[in-house]
């Protein structure tokens, strides 16, 4: 498995898409900022939109781009004269999504709008990693066929309805996450301190696959500086500088997190846990893993069991 596999199958990111805005122009759509954890995101699959942020220069987007707001910022989508833009109405559901319209008479834009949501430790790890506004233009480049094809598919399959249709959508939209990731990282993956910012590094990547692989070894500096081919002080240096945390810190993350997950998936006894992720002691485990979630191993396997049920 790659290293953006492991990584991403450490935590849990839903996919929620919701509306097909289709809109002529003049027009202009306020989105007020989500709750945390939410991470609003709009595809352009026709024609083009400008977008707004608060302490952001404005972003002019075209088909096939996406914008994501990992933080949840408030924004502005906009095409024409704002002053002049007829009012956006629900035009309720046709296919598998909502759809939104105006009366416009210029341009059109099609948008697919939806949201990431992360779980409490995805929101700590992945999305804090990533900048406020992150976007990909796919537009622009020849080098994602894959986040193309999606965007082509995600076109077609929501226009009109389908036999199947909700199920095609949300199994396509649950894979646009790991391929907008993709494609961000081969261009401005350094954008934000974090796990991401390591990854997207060729000299510190090696480090993070190496933690990732083996989560149990007692990961020392040295052991993971010689793995990058690098001097300890240099590479301490550099980690701590793309990270925002010391490797000792990213370590600890990455095994409470595959611990979690661990737990979830019903993997073994709590001890046995303990030893998969590199502690001998259970009782020094139990310690960590609280000061990271709040709540015991056990307490926290019971908790999800009882979810599970309830939903």
């Amino acid at each position: 498995m790659d290293t953006l596999s492991r990584l991403l199958s450490l935590y849990t990111i839903r996919t929620s898409l919701d509306i097909r805005c289709e809109l002529a122009a003049p027009w202009v759509l306020d989105e007020p900022a989500a709750t945390p954890g939410v991470a609003p995101f709009h595809v352009i699959v026709e024609g083009g939109a400008r977008v707004d942020v608060p302490g952001h220069a404005t972003l002019d987007l075209a088909t096939g781009d996406v914008v994501v707001f990992p933080s949840g910022s408030a924004h502005r989508l906009h095409a024409g004269p704002a002053a002049d833009a007829a009012p956006v109405r629900s035009l309720g559901a046709d296919g598998p999504l909502q759809r939104k319209g105006n009366e416009g008479d210029g341009p059109a834009t099609a948008i697919l709008c939806g949201s990431f949501v992360f779980d409490g430790a995805a929101r700590q790890a992945l999305a804090r990693a990533l900048p406020d506004v992150m976007v990909v233009r796919a537009s622009r480049a020849d080098d994602f066929p894959g986040l193309h094809a999606l965007v082509r598919l995600l076109q077609h399959e929501t226009t009109a309805v389908r036999p199947g249709g909700d199920v095609v959508v949300a199994q396509l939209s649950g894979a646009l996450f790991a391929l907008l990731l993709r494609a961000w990282l081969a261009g401005t993956g350094h954008e934000a301190p974090g796990l991401f910012a390591i990854l997207a590094d060729r000299r510190l990547g090696n480090a993070l696959a190496r933690m990732l692989e083996s989560p149990e070894r007692p990961w020392k500096v040295e052991d993971l500086a010689e793995a990058c081919h690098m001097s300890r002080a240099t590479f301490a240096r550099l980690f701590a500088r793309l990270c925002g945390m010391p490797p000792a810190d990213m370590l600890t993350q990455l095994r409470m997190a595959r611990a979690a997950r661990a737990l979830l998936q019903g993997e073994g006894a709590v001890g046995d846990v303990a030893l998969a992720v590199g502690y001998q002691s259970e009782a020094a485990f139990n310690r960590v893993f609280k000061r990271h979630y709040g709540i015991g191993p056990g307490g926290y396997r019971r908790a999800a069991h009882v979810a599970t049920v309830t939903d």
